[in-house]
Protein backbone atom coordinates (compact mmCIF):
# COMPACT_ATOMS: atom_id res chain seq x y z
CA UNK A 1 0.00 0.00 0.00
CA UNK A 2 1.57 3.45 -1.03
CA UNK A 3 2.24 6.01 1.85
CA UNK A 4 0.28 8.89 1.90
CA UNK A 5 3.49 11.11 2.41
CA UNK A 6 6.88 10.44 2.03
CA UNK A 7 10.14 13.08 1.99
CA UNK A 8 12.53 11.71 -0.28
CA UNK A 9 15.96 11.47 1.24
CA UNK A 10 19.48 12.34 -0.59
CA UNK A 11 22.51 11.30 0.66
CA UNK A 12 24.77 14.49 1.00
CA UNK A 13 27.99 15.31 1.00
CA UNK A 14 28.28 14.27 4.37
CA UNK A 15 27.52 10.96 3.26
CA UNK A 16 24.06 10.43 5.68
CA UNK A 17 20.91 10.52 4.05
CA UNK A 18 18.93 13.66 4.71
CA UNK A 19 16.04 15.16 3.24
CA UNK A 20 17.15 18.36 2.78
CA UNK A 21 20.30 19.82 0.27
CA UNK A 22 22.38 22.21 1.47
CA UNK A 23 24.76 23.89 -1.11
CA UNK A 24 28.11 23.34 0.77
CA UNK A 25 29.39 26.71 1.69
CA UNK A 26 33.14 25.22 1.69
CA UNK A 27 32.98 24.25 -1.76
CA UNK A 28 31.53 27.44 -3.53
CA UNK A 29 33.90 27.29 -5.93
CA UNK A 30 32.77 24.44 -7.35
CA UNK A 31 30.00 25.72 -9.51
CA UNK A 32 26.32 23.83 -10.16
CA UNK A 33 26.16 20.14 -7.58
CA UNK A 34 23.94 17.39 -8.84
CA UNK A 35 22.21 15.42 -5.98
CA UNK A 36 19.68 12.16 -7.00
CA UNK A 37 17.65 11.11 -4.27
CA UNK A 38 17.27 7.60 -3.01
CA UNK A 39 14.34 5.75 -5.21
CA UNK A 40 11.10 5.62 -4.11
CA UNK A 41 8.24 3.92 -4.54
CA UNK A 42 6.13 4.81 -7.54
CA UNK A 43 1.96 3.97 -8.38
CA UNK A 44 3.25 1.27 -10.91
CA UNK A 45 5.20 -0.73 -8.21
CA UNK A 46 1.67 -1.52 -6.04
CA UNK A 47 -0.14 -1.61 -9.15
CA UNK A 48 -2.54 0.89 -8.73
CA UNK A 49 -3.86 2.15 -11.73
CA UNK A 50 -4.32 5.67 -11.47
CA UNK A 51 -0.98 6.78 -11.83
CA UNK A 52 -1.71 10.25 -9.38
CA UNK A 53 1.66 11.19 -7.93
CA UNK A 54 1.68 14.81 -5.97
CA UNK A 55 5.12 16.28 -5.74
CA UNK A 56 6.09 19.65 -3.14
CA UNK A 57 9.59 21.26 -3.37
CA UNK A 58 10.31 23.45 -0.34
CA UNK A 59 13.27 25.08 -1.10
CA UNK A 60 15.00 28.71 0.57
CA UNK A 61 14.67 32.27 -0.95
CA UNK A 62 18.33 32.03 -1.57
CA UNK A 63 18.09 29.05 -3.93
CA UNK A 64 19.30 29.03 -7.49
CA UNK A 65 19.25 26.58 -8.99
CA UNK A 66 16.52 23.13 -10.60
CA UNK A 67 14.22 20.45 -8.96
CA UNK A 68 12.89 17.97 -11.03
CA UNK A 69 11.60 14.56 -10.46
CA UNK A 70 13.19 11.58 -12.33
CA UNK A 71 10.81 7.92 -12.85
CA UNK A 72 11.47 4.70 -14.62
CA UNK A 73 9.53 1.82 -15.41
CA UNK A 74 12.41 -1.12 -15.05
CA UNK A 75 11.94 -3.41 -11.67
CA UNK A 76 15.56 -2.90 -10.80
CA UNK A 77 16.96 0.41 -12.87
CA UNK A 78 20.26 1.48 -14.01
CA UNK A 79 21.34 4.66 -14.30
CA UNK A 80 20.11 4.54 -18.25
CA UNK A 81 16.86 4.00 -17.10
CA UNK A 82 15.82 6.83 -15.80
CA UNK A 83 13.91 9.91 -17.49
CA UNK A 84 12.90 13.73 -16.63
CA UNK A 85 9.24 13.66 -15.95
CA UNK A 86 7.32 16.40 -17.57
CA UNK A 87 5.90 19.69 -15.60
CA UNK A 88 7.74 18.49 -12.65
CA UNK A 89 10.71 21.09 -13.47
CA UNK A 90 11.14 24.08 -10.90
CA UNK A 91 14.30 26.51 -12.11
CA UNK A 92 15.56 28.96 -9.56
CA UNK A 93 17.57 32.29 -10.95
CA UNK A 94 19.36 34.35 -9.38
CA UNK A 95 16.15 36.85 -10.83
CA UNK A 96 13.50 34.63 -9.74
CA UNK A 97 10.94 36.53 -8.04
CA UNK A 98 12.52 36.70 -3.93
CA UNK A 99 9.60 37.20 -1.35
CA UNK A 100 12.56 38.35 1.20
CA UNK A 101 10.97 41.68 1.26
CA UNK A 102 7.94 40.20 3.36
CA UNK A 103 10.16 38.12 5.48
CA UNK A 104 9.42 35.20 3.59
CA UNK A 105 12.23 32.60 3.53
CA UNK A 106 11.08 29.30 2.60
CA UNK A 107 9.43 28.88 -0.44
CA UNK A 108 7.71 26.08 -2.06
CA UNK A 109 6.06 24.95 -5.13
CA UNK A 110 3.86 21.60 -5.93
CA UNK A 111 3.33 19.57 -9.35
CA UNK A 112 1.53 17.07 -10.28
CA UNK A 113 1.87 14.44 -12.44
CA UNK A 114 0.55 11.13 -13.67
CA UNK A 115 1.75 7.64 -14.84
CA UNK A 116 2.58 4.36 -13.26
CA UNK A 117 5.67 4.44 -12.70
CA UNK A 118 7.74 2.04 -10.28
CA UNK A 119 10.31 4.41 -9.02
CA UNK A 120 10.34 7.86 -8.86
CA UNK A 121 13.30 10.05 -7.54
CA UNK A 122 14.09 13.57 -7.24
CA UNK A 123 16.99 15.67 -9.02
CA UNK A 124 18.48 18.91 -7.55
CA UNK A 125 21.32 20.63 -9.42
CA UNK A 126 22.26 23.45 -7.21
CA UNK A 127 24.21 26.66 -7.55
CA UNK A 128 23.67 28.42 -4.39
CA UNK A 129 21.06 28.16 -1.18
CA UNK A 130 19.19 25.09 -0.08
CA UNK A 131 16.54 22.66 -0.94
CA UNK A 132 14.68 21.83 2.33
CA UNK A 133 12.42 19.12 1.25
CA UNK A 134 10.74 17.24 -1.22
CA UNK A 135 7.90 15.07 -0.33
CA UNK A 136 5.69 12.85 -2.77
CA UNK A 137 2.16 12.01 -2.25
CA UNK A 138 0.39 8.92 -4.59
Amino acid sequence: MPALSQGLEFITYTNTASVAVVYPLYTSTQGTLVYESIKAKGDGYFGSSDGLHTVMYTYDSEFVGTVTMQATLATAPAESDWFDIDNTTVVRTENSPSYDSINVTVMSDYRNFTGNFVWVRGYVAIESGQVESIFLNH
